[in-house]
């Protein structure tokens, strides 16, 4: 008996070139992907250092406001 459409794999074996496609070629560029987002964020330090130094200030002048009531009392 001659297959009519010659060598073509079934389904067991099309999952695994499929599988193996995806480790060869997806996972690297998952990995890349990941590694330059987590860089970028360690990058972005600006935004968070302005809004912490503001928040320095913003505590600061709440402390000065205390002692003047205390001064007042």
């Amino acid at each position: 008996m001659v297959p009519l459409f010659g060598p073509v794999p079934g389904g067991m074996e099309i999952a695994v070139i499929l599988l193996v496609a995806l480790l060869v070629f997806g996972l690297p560029i998952v990995l890349i992907g990941g590694g330059l987002v987590l860089y970028r964020e360690t990058q972005s330090d600006g935004p968070a250092s302005e809004e912490v130094e503001s928040l320095r200030r913003e505590v600061r002048h709440l402390r000065e406001e205390i002692d003047e009531l205390d001064d007042r009392q």
